[in-house]
């Protein structure tokens, strides 16, 4: 997605912000591509190219925090707060999809009208590609360019009232066959998937996309209602596209929406509002936020850094860098008493089956949330599951266990395992299998979250017991360890926006941002010993491919569905083509049609292929096969084109033996045979049989239908076969792609040359009418130089 990006907006949120030459250097160097650049009324205006994993750089304040790190510029606070009064309009908000709108926010705002907004509002929207409509949608368009949350507002004098005068907005999915008028004046029947935003009466908004006409903001407003929400990012991107509908407001929320910005959007929009119509009111905040979640944590260690970059790396560089970056992080120097000292802390939180860590701890846990909790909040991840968890650590006998170690049991009742579900999926465990973690804190005691554990409160909780005597701990199954709770670590949150940020490789990405990926060293990878296996298959595929290229074969890929086959699909991609492919020839056959009809603009008297690819037999029996294809595009006789194609594909399947060793059983039919391709079992070197590089340039393929026409000639003697081909060149021009001698004698001293040619068009079909004009000026000038055109 590109953005305008205006270099005198841009510095209201930086002080000493570069000069624009500079300022394109860091985005080039460290941030983003900068499509382009214009002077403008006294300003600079950026086009910058924002990636899909950079969501957080399509806002003023994004691009004011990445310039920060990146110079010696220095942040600008910004921290809007206004104070409520009390209005006359009373509001609520019903949102009945959760997962689809995870925050809603709205604000009753008095007072105001529909007056033009302020010279340097205006200025700057038109700056940044917007355009200026009235003070109130100016602002909550100013508000998405500089915090990058979608706003919108609504005309409240149009909105339908309960019988107590307060207007319910509710946040509902589309219904079957309902309509909106959207805000530049199209009817859209909406998908019932599509969110959307609605009184008791209608519907008011397609969410996240557009507004709707009837309670948009116009001249006669006095009352408005503010929204700031979050909405579900693949939700609007389909809803979007269903409709038809994409806009700055779409693209944004695409890209994903931290719902912890959408109140200080509130307050950011509520204060210019203000600064606008100062004797305006601003009622309370009505905000819905159903579940709201942990901040990401991100468990790491400089040495993670050093292996991932290649350099030498400390703690103290890597907590010099987080500051620098703006990402909040605890430094934990001995993870198995943070693990301890957390475990005491947490004793008696309810149990709750299925307990989530980002959204639901640490007010409730399960069992393995419990221990997955405690060693994220020490800088470690692990699995989420008891099972994975398991599978993840390295064995331990009970007799050595240490603080922070894993400690694993089955007991009747519970949802057993017995093989991994996500970490090294399909993992076999033992054979009583897994229903229960706890934590190891020393001196015999175990630390964990069951049901049972009514000590702890009627639900069950967190509990601390001896692990002897714990009723959850009679059958253990083993015990595993963490091997990184013997180092220093790092447990990071990235600002709430940076949804880039989800693992410590991405931490590295931004070091290497900050070093600069140019001050990076090349370094030799050091010898671990590591010897590769000789793959006797990849050995036949590459001989095979040598072999036939140098014949004159090309190599093709065709479709794995076909309409028959012996392995039907459960999901095909399209009607008709719902089984695997059993065989490459009936591909083959199709594809030598296809390129036979095209073999005068390849210029091409043979069309000569071959495919490697894997066929199926059944669910789980599949073997790789070779085809072999060839068809004569000349005109002949159809025993001797017959005769030909036969040759050429013994001469092909002669080659791939001798290169593969091995004796084929091929099967053929017409001018296709096929065998399954034998891997290479001897040891012997290989050596291809291409032996020079080919010197090849790409040039693109017309999606428009060629022209043939043939033209014949007789010519004095001295005339040459290149004096006749400039002249059709120059007046065939563009459109003649392809020209070919293809008959040639001498008679009575004059020689007869017949040409074929070939007009194709890069934008256009052409008509017979327009070729008819180009083969008239080619037989003038031909005639013209005392040539006999016949």
């Amino acid at each position: 997605m590109n953005i305008f990006a205006s270099h005198k907006v841009l510095s209201r949120y930086v002080d000493k912000l570069p000069e624009p030459s500079e300022l394109t250097r860091i985005f080039l160097e460290h941030i983003c591509e900068v499509e382009g650049t214009e002077e403008k009324n006294g300003d600079t205006i950026l086009e910058l190219k924002i990636t899909p994993d950079r969501g957080h750089l399509l806002s003023y304040m994004g691009l004011a925090r990445e310039v920060a790190v990146f110079s010696d510029a220095k942040l600008s606070e910004f921290s809007p707060k206004v104070v409520s009064s009390d209005v006359k309009t009373r509001l609520s908000v019903d949102v009945r999809e959760s997962k689809a709108c995870p925050r809603y926010i709205g604000r009753v705002v008095e007072g105001v009208d529909g007056r033009l907004s302020p010279v340097w509002l205006r200025e700057a929207l038109e700056a940044s590609g917007q355009r200026s409509i009235n003070a109130i949608v100016d602002v909550t368009n100013f508000v998405m360019l500089e915090l990058g949350q979608p706003m919108h507002a609504f005309d409240a004098n149009k909105l339908s009232r309960e019988t107590n005068g307060e207007i319910k907005i509710i946040v509902r999915n589309a219904q079957a066959g309902e309509k909106i008028e959207t805000l530049d004046g199209k009817d859209i029947i909406l998908p019932t998937d599509a969110l959307v935003i609605a009184d008791n009466v209608r519907t008011l908004a397609i969410a996240g996309v557009k507004g709707g006409a009837y309670a948009g903001v116009g001249e006669k407003v006095n009352t408005i209602v503010f929204e700031a929400a979050t909405f579900d990012s693949a939700l609007v991107r389909k809803a979007s596209a269903k409709v038809g509908i994409r806009t700055d407001s779409s693209r944004r929320f695409e890209h994903n929406r931290a719902p912890e910005i959408a109140p200080i959007a509130m307050e950011r929009a509520t204060e210019l509002l203000l600064e606008i119509f100062p004797e305006a009111k601003a009622g309370e905040v009505v905000d819905v936020y159903s579940r709201p979640a942990n901040p990401y944590r991100v468990s790491m260690s400089s040495n993670d850094i050093a292996r991932i970059l290649g350099i030498s790396y400390s703690s103290n560089d890597l907590a010099r860098d987080l500051l620098r970056l703006g990402f909040k992080y605890a430094r934990i120097q001995n993870p198995a008493e943070k693990i301890i000292s957390r475990a005491k802390e947490l004793v008696g939180t309810p149990y709750f089956f299925g307990a989530s860590v980002r959204f639901d701890a640490p007010r409730k846990f399960d069992c393995s949330g419990f221990a997955s909790n405690l060693f994220l909040e020490a800088g470690i991840e692990i699995p989420r599951i008891s099972v994975d968890q398991y599978v993840f650590g390295e064995e331990v006998s009970l007799d050595a266990l240490e603080a922070g170690d894993l400690v694993f049991s089955v007991n009747e009742g519970g949802e057993i395992y017995y093989e991994s579900i996500e970490w090294m999926k399909g993992t076999k465990l033992p054979k009583q299998g897994i229903d229960h973690v706890g934590v190891y804190v020393g001196d015999g005691m175990v630390a964990h979250s069951s049901r049972y554990n009514k000590s702890a409160g009627p639900d069950g909780g967190v509990l601390i017991e001896k692990l002897s005597e714990s009723p959850r701990f009679k059958n253990i199954t083993g015990a595993r360890r963490i091997s990184e709770i013997r180092s220093e670590r790092f447990s990071v949150v990235a600002p709430v926006e940076r949804f880039d940020i989800r693992i410590g490789a991405d931490i590295a990405e931004e070091i290497a941002r900050l070093i600069g990926y140019d001050k990076i060293h090349t370094a030799t990878l050091t010898d671990d010993g590591f010897t590769p296996v000789k793959n006797d298959m990849y050995d036949a595929m590459l001989r095979t491919r040598n072999s036939l290229v140098c014949l004159g074969f090309s190599e093709i890929f065709t479709y794995a569905f076909r309409k028959d086959g012996k392995v039907e699909l459960a999901n095909p991609i399209a009607e008709g083509v719902n089984f695997l492919r059993d065989n490459l020839t009936d591909g083959m056959k199709e594809a030598l049609v296809s390129n036979a009809r095209n073999a005068p603009l390849l210029g091409a008297d043979e069309i000569l292929m071959f495919e490697i690819g894997t066929v199926f037999f059944a669910p789980e029996k599949e073997a790789i096969h070779i085809s072999l294809g060839a068809t004569v595009a000349k005109n002949m006789k159809q025993s001797k084109k017959d005769e030909c194609e036969r040759q050429l594909l013994t001469h092909a399947c002669e080659a791939l033996e001798n290169a593969l060793g091995a004796k084929l059983i091929w099967n053929g039919e017409g001018g296709v045979c096929e065998c399954a391709l034998v891997p290479v079992e001897n040891n012997s070197e290989y050596e291809p049989l291409i032996q020079s590089s080919v010197t090849a340039s790409y040039r693109r393929i017309s999606a428009y239908p060629f022209m043939l026409r043939d033209i014949a000639m007789w010519a004095n003697e001295g005339v040459k076969k290149e004096d006749i081909l400039s002249i059709i060149r120059a007046e065939g021009g563009d459109l003649l792609v392809r020209d070919r001698l293809f008959d040639v004698f001498t008679k009575d001293s004059r020689t007869s040359y017949a040409f074929n040619l070939v007009f194709q068009s890069q934008d256009r079909t052409l008509s017979d009418v327009e070729i008819n004009e180009v083969m008239m000026r080619i037989t003038e000038q031909l005639s013209a130089k005392g040539l006999e055109v016949r």
